[in-house]
């Protein structure tokens, strides 16, 4: 029997997506966010040239905390550190979320998978009143049903654990999921968690990047994902 995309959409039972640039426009200004974040981190003494303003954020601060951890630097010292990087990161990222818009076609996609009762998370490293403020000015925070943000208690991606715990909130199976974003960093996360990838071309990495990385759908954006998961939703 082959096996149809419908077929597979029919096991699917939520849909989990990054935030920024795969459901909405980022207004975060990226290069301030990690410049400030890597000011703070040679204050405390770390040799700049350790930490590229260019690389991401992700590898920013794993390599900083894992760097305090293997100095012996006590734990409370060490949560006190990365707390203060998080009120950085917090307090760029807010600064133009009043300007956020969606993507094309987001409103209408998250509508469609709520109409076909299939549940929407988002996962992301953005903070918890960035993120629901900046889905509430696109109309679409009324339209998730579970959301895990950058926090102290939880692993973020690529690592699995944010992602398996909000399959665990959203009440499904991991194998009752699939992820949707525009990053490598989210294709690791599926990759890491043991669940499909689908991208979409609105965020910074190439085409080819993001099929080599394993995808298994491409889209130029979610308007484009709303197209496809209509049609084959629809099908018989």
């Amino acid at each position: 029997m082959v096996v149809t995309p419908a077929m597979k959409m029919r096991s699917i039972r939520a849909i989990i997506f990054d935030l920024d640039d795969t459901l909405v426009e980022s207004t975060v200004n990226y290069a301030k966010f990690k410049t400030l974040v890597v000011e703070r981190i040679t204050s405390h003494g770390e040799p700049k040239d350790l930490y590229d303003p260019h690389g991401t954020i992700v590898t920013i601060i794993a390599r900083y905390e894992a760097r305090m951890r293997g100095a012996g630097i006590p734990e409370v010292t060490v949560r006190n550190r990365l707390a203060e990087l998080d009120t950085i990161m917090n307090e760029v990222e807010l600064e133009r979320v009043s300007e956020t818009k969606p993507m094309r076609g987001a409103v209408g996609l998250l509508k469609l998978l709520r109409k076909n009762g299939i549940k929407v998370g988002i996962l992301t490293r953005g903070c918890e009143e960035y993120t629901r403020s900046a889905l509430a000015r696109t109309g679409m925070l009324e339209l998730v049903d579970g959301i895990e943000c950058r926090n102290a208690n939880t692993k973020p991606k690529p690592d699995p654990e944010a992602y398996l715990k909000l399959a665990l909130r959203l009440g499904v199976k991991k194998e009752e999921t699939l992820f949707v974003g525009d990053h490598l960093i989210d294709a690791q996360c599926a990759a890491n968690s043991g669940v499909p990838f689908v991208a979409v071309e609105t965020g910074d990495v190439p085409e080819e990047d993001l099929r080599k990385a394993g995808c298994i759908e491409l889209f130029h954006d979610v308007g484009d994902m709303a197209t496809w998961l209509e049609r084959i939703l629809s099908s018989p």
